[in-house]
């Protein structure tokens, strides 16, 4: 029974290993596949274009009309709604919606203290960055949805949110200029968000482990690892992955115990 449990420890150790490594990982070790690479091409060259979009013309600074901002206010409803693709696609009990997920990381971004970065630009940039979800859905990759096409019904969604609220409005503009450059990566507020939409994802499949037996969700983990821009996101990631590493070694080795 000794020399069992023993081995198995010595094998989890070397996993937990494995895994605090992770995080820290070159992305050119990363499995190398068409789809990526499309994938990465596609993002440069949207990042070119994107720019110039961001040109706005300025708003006159209004408010929307009380319908338009009911009419955006009864839509936001559909974030409530709906709930995450991946972790229906996992078959996760009670999935998150998109609003949860969009809550944690405007909270992310209020407890965030990076250098140079407007906090409250962040939290604005959190709460609409997924606010076209309302009117498309939740389009992840294995939904067979070009990226080049998810964006153009983003877009198109957005800016049928823009004209909901009013073209000139400051709020209409804002909520497109935000998310504009959310898409782009365009600013050290951009970079961070996106960050934290990553770090809010594998937060959440790690208390899905947690909580629902016999889950694994490491596709999660393995898609982040070596991806995270800035020093707060790759630290709060680290102890993230830190704590899950724990946790799986301590249920290893209680179920190692049991079965012996």
């Amino acid at each position: 029974m000794f020399h069992s449990l023993t081995f198995r420890v010595s094998h989890l150790a070397s996993r937990v290993s494995r895994c605090l490594a992770c995080i820290s990982r070159p992305q050119t070790l990363l499995p190398k596949n068409l789809k990526f690479e499309r994938r990465t091409q596609y993002i440069a060259s949207f990042k070119r274009s994107i720019v110039q979009e961001m040109s706005l013309p300025a708003s006159n600074g209004s408010q929307p009309n009380p319908a338009g901002a009911i009419d955006f206010l009864l839509l936001l409803q559909q974030l409530k709604l709906t709930k995450r693709t991946g972790w229906v696609r996992k078959n996760v009990n009670g999935p998150e919606s998109i609003a949860d997920h969009m809550y944690r990381m405007s909270m992310m971004a209020l407890i965030a203290t990076d250098s140079g970065v407007d906090v409250t630009r962040c939290i604005k940039m959190a709460l609409v960055h997924d606010v076209a979800e309302a009117i498309v859905g939740d389009i992840t990759p294995h939904c067979g949805v070009s990226d080049e096409d998810k964006h153009q019904r983003e877009l198109a969604a957005v800016r049928r949110i823009k004209e909901m609220l009013g073209p000139d409005t400051a709020a209409g503009g804002e909520v497109e200029s935000l998310w504009l450059e959310y898409e782009a990566a365009a600013s050290k507020e951009a970079l961070l968000v996106k960050d934290f939409d990553k770090l809010e994802m594998i937060l959440t499949a790690h208390q899905y482990e947690q909580a629902q037996t016999g889950l694994v969700l490491e596709e999660f983990f393995t898609s982040t690892a070596g991806r995270f821009k800035t020093d707060t996101g790759k630290a709060w990631a680290a102890e993230l992955v830190a704590r899950r590493c724990k946790a799986q070694a301590h249920d290893a080795i209680s179920k190692a115990a049991v079965e012996d």
